[in-house]
């Protein structure tokens, strides 16, 4: 794992859902592994029209930090704690030492008290050593992604395995470009919500993570780089993220 640069955007929908609703909706999208450069509004190399719409309409946090790997920032993120106070490393989520401790109470299991809508679509990588460990028993009324650290964008394959799930069973689309379904399931939990209860979002996307992989459609839009070859592919995984957060 690389040293992580993670810009999370936090937006509340005004438009979305119309309803009775006195709490916000609140969404956090999460993209791994992402530089703090490669982004529009900071480097007229990168498409990403919907990420610089949120930063000239929100709050940009030019000094905001987060831990060297992904794994603590997403228990950072969860359960309010340091990273040493959850775990500092990216164990093998099946290790059962990878998963965030049961009796740290997480966010949407918060938010559920106050009758908050939770649902989790991307990368959870806090643990799956056991039952009690995965995003529907933390809290999460329903989930869709992968639940280790990282696997093949399209196959969904990582080592000899497929890891692609919903809820707590296999979910058969694999082999399909995973940020595509993410797209897809987003729109039902919207289109699904039920206005008279507050919604929490997360997702915590798998681009632009290695390995390092983009549809053509968004390579079309870059140039070939001579200089770096990945570097292409990289910009088109930004575009991708961009496009699923829209």
């Amino acid at each position: 794992m690389s040293t992580l640069f993670q810009i999370a955007l936090i937006a509340a929908l005004c438009g979305c859902f119309v309803g009775a609703a006195k709490l916000p909706n609140i969404v956090f999208v999460l993209v791994d592994d992402w530089g703090f450069a490669d982004v529009g509004f900071r480097n007229p190399a990168i498409s990403s029209p919907n990420f610089d719409d949120l930063a000239k309409t929100g709050l940009i946090l030019n000094r905001h930090y987060v831990f060297r790997y992904c794994s603590p920032s997403r228990a950072s993120f969860l359960t309010g704690r340091w990273p040493h106070h959850a775990h500092q490393w990216n164990i093998p989520s099946f290790m059962e030492m990878a998963g965030t401790n049961l009796n740290m109470t997480m966010l949407p299991a918060k938010l559920k008290t106050a009758n908050y809508a939770t649902h989790i679509v991307g990368k959870w990588h806090q643990g799956f050593f056991d039952p009690r460990y995965i995003p529907i028993n933390r809290g999460f009324d329903t989930s869709s992604g992968f639940l280790g650290g990282g696997e093949d964008h399209f196959t969904q394959y990582i080592q000899c395995s497929i890891d692609y799930w919903k809820n707590d069973a296999p979910d058969p689309r694999n082999g399909t470009y995973d940020a595509y379904n993410y797209r897809d399931d987003l729109a039902k939990i919207i289109e699904n919500q039920d206005t008279t209860n507050p919604l929490f979002l997360y997702l915590p996307l798998h681009n632009v993570h290695d390995p390092f992989e983009a549809p053509d459609e968004w390579l079309n839009i870059y140039p070939v780089n001579s200089t770096c070859e990945f570097r292409r592919t990289y910009q088109a995984m930004v575009s991708v993220a961009d496009n699923v957060t829209g």
